[in-house]
Protein backbone atom coordinates (compact mmCIF):
# COMPACT_ATOMS: atom_id res chain seq x y z
CA UNK A 1 0.00 0.00 0.00
CA UNK A 2 3.05 2.01 0.96
CA UNK A 3 4.32 1.68 -2.62
CA UNK A 4 0.97 2.41 -4.19
CA UNK A 5 0.21 5.66 -2.48
CA UNK A 6 3.94 7.06 -3.15
CA UNK A 7 3.59 6.06 -7.03
CA UNK A 8 -0.09 8.07 -6.85
CA UNK A 9 1.93 11.40 -5.41
CA UNK A 10 4.35 11.15 -7.61
CA UNK A 11 2.49 11.17 -10.82
CA UNK A 12 -0.14 14.06 -9.12
CA UNK A 13 3.07 16.22 -8.54
CA UNK A 14 4.78 15.45 -12.02
CA UNK A 15 0.75 16.34 -13.27
CA UNK A 16 0.63 19.83 -11.52
CA UNK A 17 4.63 20.86 -12.07
CA UNK A 18 3.42 20.38 -16.21
CA UNK A 19 0.80 22.58 -15.59
CA UNK A 20 2.00 25.29 -13.79
CA UNK A 21 4.95 25.37 -16.07
CA UNK A 22 2.40 25.48 -19.36
CA UNK A 23 0.65 28.29 -17.83
CA UNK A 24 3.98 30.37 -16.71
CA UNK A 25 5.46 29.67 -20.36
CA UNK A 26 6.17 32.94 -22.21
CA UNK A 27 4.17 34.01 -25.61
CA UNK A 28 6.93 33.73 -28.19
CA UNK A 29 4.59 33.97 -31.33
CA UNK A 30 5.34 37.71 -32.85
CA UNK A 31 2.37 39.83 -32.90
CA UNK A 32 0.92 40.15 -36.23
CA UNK A 33 -0.24 43.66 -35.44
CA UNK A 34 2.21 46.35 -34.47
CA UNK A 35 -0.28 49.16 -33.25
CA UNK A 36 -1.70 46.40 -30.56
CA UNK A 37 1.84 45.76 -29.10
CA UNK A 38 1.21 47.74 -26.07
CA UNK A 39 -2.17 46.05 -25.45
CA UNK A 40 -1.30 42.61 -26.07
CA UNK A 41 2.12 43.17 -23.22
CA UNK A 42 -0.45 44.55 -21.06
CA UNK A 43 -2.71 41.52 -21.30
CA UNK A 44 0.05 39.37 -21.34
CA UNK A 45 1.11 41.09 -18.07
CA UNK A 46 -2.26 40.56 -16.67
CA UNK A 47 -2.14 36.79 -17.68
CA UNK A 48 0.96 36.24 -16.16
CA UNK A 49 -0.92 37.92 -12.93
CA UNK A 50 -3.35 35.87 -13.23
CA UNK A 51 -1.53 32.54 -14.04
CA UNK A 52 0.66 33.42 -10.61
CA UNK A 53 -2.26 33.33 -9.07
CA UNK A 54 -3.31 30.25 -10.01
CA UNK A 55 0.10 28.50 -9.57
CA UNK A 56 -0.01 29.65 -5.67
CA UNK A 57 -3.69 27.90 -5.73
CA UNK A 58 -2.86 25.24 -7.32
CA UNK A 59 0.36 25.01 -5.12
CA UNK A 60 -1.76 25.48 -2.01
CA UNK A 61 -3.90 22.42 -2.87
CA UNK A 62 -1.11 20.43 -4.19
CA UNK A 63 0.35 20.67 -0.80
CA UNK A 64 -3.13 19.96 0.94
CA UNK A 65 -3.75 16.90 -1.44
CA UNK A 66 -0.28 15.68 -0.54
CA UNK A 67 -0.85 16.03 3.63
CA UNK A 68 -4.14 14.43 2.86
CA UNK A 69 -2.74 11.04 0.99
CA UNK A 70 0.50 11.30 3.26
CA UNK A 71 -1.99 10.83 6.14
CA UNK A 72 -4.64 8.13 4.64
CA UNK A 73 -0.98 6.05 4.10
CA UNK A 74 0.14 6.26 7.53
CA UNK A 75 -3.06 5.75 9.02
CA UNK A 76 -3.16 2.47 7.04
CA UNK A 77 0.11 1.41 7.46
CA UNK A 78 1.64 -1.91 8.60
CA UNK A 79 2.86 0.26 11.63
CA UNK A 80 -0.29 2.15 12.51
CA UNK A 81 -2.25 1.73 15.14
CA UNK A 82 -5.39 -0.78 13.96
CA UNK A 83 -5.75 -4.25 14.25
CA UNK A 84 -2.96 -6.41 12.37
CA UNK A 85 -4.34 -9.24 9.85
CA UNK A 86 -0.94 -10.58 9.88
CA UNK A 87 -0.66 -13.40 12.94
CA UNK A 88 1.81 -11.50 15.80
CA UNK A 89 2.92 -13.93 19.06
CA UNK A 90 1.48 -12.91 21.87
CA UNK A 91 3.05 -10.55 24.11
CA UNK A 92 4.76 -11.31 27.62
CA UNK A 93 4.64 -7.61 28.62
CA UNK A 94 2.67 -7.42 32.21
CA UNK A 95 0.18 -5.23 29.80
CA UNK A 96 -0.86 -8.49 28.09
CA UNK A 97 -2.71 -9.95 31.67
CA UNK A 98 -5.92 -10.61 32.32
CA UNK A 99 -7.85 -7.94 33.43
CA UNK A 100 -8.21 -7.64 37.23
CA UNK A 101 -12.35 -8.18 36.90
CA UNK A 102 -12.04 -12.26 36.14
CA UNK A 103 -12.95 -14.33 39.18
CA UNK A 104 -9.80 -16.42 41.17
CA UNK A 105 -11.64 -19.58 39.83
CA UNK A 106 -10.53 -18.54 36.45
CA UNK A 107 -8.20 -20.18 35.02
CA UNK A 108 -5.09 -18.16 33.82
CA UNK A 109 -4.57 -18.06 30.01
CA UNK A 110 -2.15 -20.21 28.34
CA UNK A 111 0.45 -18.47 26.38
CA UNK A 112 1.01 -20.16 22.70
CA UNK A 113 4.93 -19.19 22.60
CA UNK A 114 6.94 -21.76 21.61
CA UNK A 115 9.25 -21.32 24.54
CA UNK A 116 6.08 -21.67 26.85
CA UNK A 117 5.93 -25.69 28.52
CA UNK A 118 2.68 -27.37 27.60
CA UNK A 119 0.92 -27.33 31.14
CA UNK A 120 0.87 -30.57 33.19
CA UNK A 121 -1.60 -33.37 32.55
CA UNK A 122 -3.77 -34.01 35.58
CA UNK A 123 -2.98 -36.82 37.80
CA UNK A 124 -4.51 -40.37 36.74
CA UNK A 125 -3.66 -42.10 39.88
CA UNK A 126 -6.52 -44.16 41.00
CA UNK A 127 -6.07 -43.25 44.59
CA UNK A 128 -6.59 -39.49 43.97
CA UNK A 129 -9.97 -40.12 42.86
CA UNK A 130 -10.86 -41.64 45.62
CA UNK A 131 -12.77 -39.41 48.32
CA UNK A 132 -13.25 -40.00 51.94
CA UNK A 133 -17.02 -40.32 51.44
CA UNK A 134 -16.00 -42.47 47.57
CA UNK A 135 -13.76 -44.45 50.33
CA UNK A 136 -16.43 -45.26 52.92
CA UNK A 137 -19.62 -45.94 50.70
CA UNK A 138 -17.18 -48.68 49.08
CA UNK A 139 -15.82 -50.03 52.31
CA UNK A 140 -20.06 -50.30 53.28
CA UNK A 141 -21.23 -52.03 50.19
CA UNK A 142 -18.29 -54.50 50.71
CA UNK A 143 -19.98 -55.12 54.44
CA UNK A 144 -23.44 -55.71 53.13
CA UNK A 145 -21.97 -57.89 50.02
CA UNK A 146 -20.31 -60.01 52.94
CA UNK A 147 -23.25 -60.20 55.06
CA UNK A 148 -25.77 -61.82 52.43
CA UNK A 149 -22.62 -64.17 51.60
CA UNK A 150 -22.25 -65.34 54.72
CA UNK A 151 -26.51 -65.51 55.21
CA UNK A 152 -26.48 -67.51 51.88
CA UNK A 153 -24.47 -69.97 53.21
CA UNK A 154 -26.88 -71.71 55.00
CA UNK A 155 -29.00 -72.44 52.20
CA UNK A 156 -28.99 -74.90 49.87
CA UNK A 157 -28.49 -73.47 46.64
CA UNK A 158 -25.66 -70.67 47.76
CA UNK A 159 -24.80 -69.44 44.58
CA UNK A 160 -28.59 -68.69 42.95
CA UNK A 161 -28.86 -66.94 46.62
CA UNK A 162 -25.72 -64.81 45.97
CA UNK A 163 -26.49 -63.79 42.58
CA UNK A 164 -30.07 -63.22 43.49
CA UNK A 165 -29.51 -61.13 46.39
CA UNK A 166 -26.35 -59.22 45.90
CA UNK A 167 -27.68 -56.10 43.55
CA UNK A 168 -29.96 -55.38 46.76
CA UNK A 169 -26.90 -55.06 49.46
CA UNK A 170 -27.37 -51.24 49.30
CA UNK A 171 -31.34 -51.65 50.55
CA UNK A 172 -30.15 -55.23 52.77
CA UNK A 173 -27.63 -53.51 54.82
CA UNK A 174 -27.26 -55.86 57.12
CA UNK A 175 -30.94 -56.83 57.76
CA UNK A 176 -32.13 -60.09 58.44
CA UNK A 177 -35.86 -58.95 57.88
CA UNK A 178 -34.99 -57.09 54.42
CA UNK A 179 -32.99 -59.95 53.18
CA UNK A 180 -36.29 -62.67 53.91
CA UNK A 181 -38.60 -59.94 52.27
CA UNK A 182 -36.11 -59.50 49.26
CA UNK A 183 -35.89 -62.99 48.87
CA UNK A 184 -39.49 -63.79 49.22
CA UNK A 185 -40.52 -61.39 46.48
CA UNK A 186 -37.76 -62.55 44.00
CA UNK A 187 -39.71 -66.12 44.91
CA UNK A 188 -42.90 -64.24 44.09
CA UNK A 189 -41.89 -62.78 41.11
CA UNK A 190 -40.70 -66.20 39.54
CA UNK A 191 -43.45 -68.32 40.46
CA UNK A 192 -46.38 -65.66 38.70
CA UNK A 193 -43.30 -65.86 35.80
CA UNK A 194 -43.72 -69.59 35.92
CA UNK A 195 -47.66 -69.68 36.33
CA UNK A 196 -47.90 -67.68 33.06
CA UNK A 197 -45.77 -69.84 31.02
CA UNK A 198 -47.63 -72.82 32.45
CA UNK A 199 -51.02 -71.89 31.35
CA UNK A 200 -49.81 -70.67 27.76
CA UNK A 201 -48.50 -74.08 27.45
CA UNK A 202 -52.57 -75.31 28.61
CA UNK A 203 -53.90 -73.06 26.18
CA UNK A 204 -51.92 -74.03 23.67
CA UNK A 205 -53.74 -76.82 22.32
CA UNK A 206 -51.88 -80.36 20.45
CA UNK A 207 -51.63 -81.48 24.38
CA UNK A 208 -51.53 -85.56 25.04
CA UNK A 209 -53.97 -86.90 27.75
CA UNK A 210 -51.68 -87.42 29.99
CA UNK A 211 -49.90 -83.73 29.20
CA UNK A 212 -53.02 -81.95 29.70
CA UNK A 213 -53.47 -83.57 32.72
CA UNK A 214 -50.02 -82.81 34.24
CA UNK A 215 -49.89 -79.10 33.02
CA UNK A 216 -53.45 -78.21 34.64
CA UNK A 217 -52.24 -79.41 37.69
CA UNK A 218 -49.32 -77.52 37.56
CA UNK A 219 -51.38 -74.71 37.49
CA UNK A 220 -53.44 -74.84 39.73
CA UNK A 221 -50.46 -75.76 42.63
CA UNK A 222 -48.41 -72.62 41.69
CA UNK A 223 -51.55 -70.40 41.27
CA UNK A 224 -51.50 -72.03 45.40
CA UNK A 225 -47.45 -71.12 45.80
CA UNK A 226 -48.37 -67.33 44.64
CA UNK A 227 -51.14 -66.83 47.01
CA UNK A 228 -48.92 -68.45 49.86
CA UNK A 229 -45.88 -66.13 48.91
CA UNK A 230 -48.35 -63.10 48.83
CA UNK A 231 -49.36 -63.70 52.37
CA UNK A 232 -46.33 -64.68 54.17
CA UNK A 233 -44.96 -61.02 52.85
CA UNK A 234 -47.50 -59.49 53.60
CA UNK A 235 -47.40 -60.77 57.41
CA UNK A 236 -43.46 -60.06 57.15
CA UNK A 237 -43.51 -56.50 56.10
CA UNK A 238 -45.65 -55.96 59.13
CA UNK A 239 -44.34 -58.00 61.54
CA UNK A 240 -43.31 -56.12 65.66
CA UNK A 241 -40.68 -57.75 66.35
CA UNK A 242 -40.87 -56.24 69.64
CA UNK A 243 -43.67 -58.06 70.81
CA UNK A 244 -41.80 -61.31 71.12
CA UNK A 245 -44.98 -63.62 71.29
CA UNK A 246 -46.83 -61.71 68.17
CA UNK A 247 -43.53 -61.93 66.51
CA UNK A 248 -43.04 -65.59 66.84
CA UNK A 249 -46.63 -66.46 65.64
CA UNK A 250 -46.25 -64.09 62.48
CA UNK A 251 -43.10 -65.90 61.72
CA UNK A 252 -44.48 -69.35 62.20
CA UNK A 253 -47.05 -68.43 59.56
CA UNK A 254 -44.54 -67.07 57.18
CA UNK A 255 -42.86 -70.52 57.67
CA UNK A 256 -45.74 -72.89 56.90
CA UNK A 257 -46.68 -70.82 54.04
CA UNK A 258 -43.57 -71.06 52.70
CA UNK A 259 -43.07 -74.36 53.35
CA UNK A 260 -46.73 -75.22 51.44
CA UNK A 261 -45.53 -72.81 48.98
CA UNK A 262 -42.43 -75.38 48.23
CA UNK A 263 -44.54 -78.28 48.65
CA UNK A 264 -46.26 -77.19 45.70
CA UNK A 265 -43.78 -77.18 43.41
CA UNK A 266 -42.71 -80.45 43.94
CA UNK A 267 -46.85 -81.64 43.84
CA UNK A 268 -45.91 -80.06 40.19
CA UNK A 269 -43.28 -81.59 38.90
CA UNK A 270 -45.06 -84.85 40.53
CA UNK A 271 -47.68 -85.25 38.38
CA UNK A 272 -45.23 -85.33 34.97
CA UNK A 273 -43.49 -88.68 36.23
CA UNK A 274 -45.32 -90.43 33.80
CA UNK A 275 -44.66 -87.79 30.84
CA UNK A 276 -41.35 -87.98 28.42
CA UNK A 277 -41.94 -85.26 26.12
CA UNK A 278 -41.01 -81.79 25.37
CA UNK A 279 -42.93 -80.33 27.60
CA UNK A 280 -42.30 -81.63 31.02
CA UNK A 281 -39.15 -80.25 30.35
CA UNK A 282 -40.53 -76.96 29.51
CA UNK A 283 -42.59 -77.21 32.85
CA UNK A 284 -39.43 -78.37 34.42
CA UNK A 285 -36.97 -75.46 33.68
CA UNK A 286 -39.21 -72.89 34.89
CA UNK A 287 -40.69 -74.79 38.15
CA UNK A 288 -37.13 -76.25 39.57
CA UNK A 289 -35.89 -72.43 39.67
CA UNK A 290 -39.10 -71.77 41.19
CA UNK A 291 -38.54 -74.35 43.86
CA UNK A 292 -34.83 -73.22 44.21
CA UNK A 293 -35.61 -69.68 45.54
CA UNK A 294 -38.29 -70.77 47.82
CA UNK A 295 -35.86 -73.06 49.56
CA UNK A 296 -33.30 -70.53 50.13
CA UNK A 297 -36.25 -67.82 51.05
CA UNK A 298 -37.26 -70.27 53.56
CA UNK A 299 -34.06 -70.52 55.07
CA UNK A 300 -33.08 -67.14 55.41
CA UNK A 301 -36.40 -66.18 57.21
CA UNK A 302 -35.72 -69.39 59.28
CA UNK A 303 -32.23 -67.99 60.43
CA UNK A 304 -34.24 -64.46 60.85
CA UNK A 305 -36.66 -66.50 63.52
CA UNK A 306 -34.11 -67.57 65.18
CA UNK A 307 -31.80 -64.31 65.38
CA UNK A 308 -34.85 -62.21 67.02
CA UNK A 309 -35.82 -65.19 69.00
CA UNK A 310 -32.01 -65.28 70.52
CA UNK A 311 -31.76 -61.57 70.70
CA UNK A 312 -34.86 -61.45 72.80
Amino acid sequence: LRIIYYYIISHVLYIHTLYIYTCTCPLVSPTPFPLLKQSTTQKRKHDTKMNILSQTQILHLSIAILLFITASSSSLSPSSSSPSLSPSPPSSSPSSAPPSSLSPSSPPPLSLSPSSPPPPPPSSSPLSSLSPSSSSSTYSNQTNLDYIKTSCNITLYKTICYNSLSPYASTIRSNPQKLAVIALNLTLSSAKSASKFVKNISHGGGLTRLEAVAVADCVEEIGDSVTSLQDSIRELDSINYKDSAKFEMVMSDVETWVSAALTNDDTCMDGFSLVKTAVKDLVRRHVVEVARLTSNALALINMYASTQENFS
